[in-house]
């Protein structure tokens, strides 16, 4: 299933697009169009004793504890642990974000945490060269974490970390980091504008096997992801903690330990 359509770090995610909210995501389908009419307010009747009232909710919207981040045609159900206020909920984008400032290319410093998740069987196409990944899709998908971190760690200009073995919710996999250069930043630039010398000017990252279009892009120089690629019951699963290099520590290490907090289970 191809999460993405080009929205205009909206960078889906996370893919937890750290560039933020919908702004990071890349691709995937955006949220709602010219063609979306607006809900016509309706009077909320007061709850009684025989109704419950709905939770008030942190201001971001999401409660503390177990919040599930995937929709239902997912192949696998991700729970995140929230553990403070102030993430926003992505569901177009199986993402949580926080501190978005919602524009793109993004101006804070906040991040975003993605959960995407394919069936069995399918491939991830990571390209040669984001720039070019038109020319650079490979001639057959990587299967498994151990191939798909040996493909990242092969592609040019992310200057990707080397994997390491990890283990999410008793699932194995492999963590490896990205880097988009620094080098394609221009002031008060458009993302179009910053990628258009990369094909269809977008720094994308990766495709799915058997489907046309990348998956996840990159919505600005500078931006970081931190993939967690796990085998849960042979869908694979990709964890993306997606930040800028300005955003806190603090925050870097709330989000790691989200990502860090999932489990998983059928849909």
């Amino acid at each position: 299933m191809n999460k993405f359509v080009t929205i205009g770090l909206a960078a889906a995610a996370v893919l937890v697009l750290v560039f933020v909210g919908a702004q990071l995501m890349g691709s995937r389908r955006g949220p709602g169009g010219p063609g979306d009419a607006s809900p016509t307010p309706t009077s909320t009747a007061t709850p009684t004793a025989a109704q419950s009232a709905p939770p008030v909710l942190p201001e971001a919207g999401v409660p503390q504890g177990p919040y599930v981040v995937t929709g239902a045609d997912d192949a696998v159900q991700v729970t995140f642990d929230v553990a403070s206020a102030g993430w926003v909920p992505l569901p177009e984008f199986d993402a949580l974000t926080k501190d978005d400032d919602g524009l793109d290319p993004p101006e804070s410093v906040g991040v975003a945490l993605l959960a995407w998740a394919w069936p069995a069987g399918t491939g991830i196409n990571v390209y040669g060269d984001p720039c070019q990944w038109l020319t650079t899709s490979p001639e057959a998908p990587a299967m498994t974490p151990d191939e798909i971190a040996a493909a990242f760690a092969g592609q040019a200009e992310t200057n990707a970390t080397a994997s390491t073995d990890v283990t999410v919710d008793g699932f194995a996999g492999k963590a490896i980091t990205l880097r988009v250069p620094i080098s394609y930043d221009l002031p008060n630039a458009t993302r179009e504008e910053k990628f258009a010398a990369c094909d269809e000017d977008a720094f994308a990252f990766y495709g799915v096997g058997g489907e046309a279009g990348h998956a996840r892009n990159a919505q600005g120089a500078g931006q970081i992801d931190e993939l967690w690629i796990l085998d849960v019951n042979g869908a694979i699963v990709i964890l993306d903690a997606s930040y800028s290099p300005a955003t806190p520590a603090a925050l870097v290490d709330e989000v790691r330990t989200l990502a860090e907090s999932a489990t998983f289970d059928a849909p």
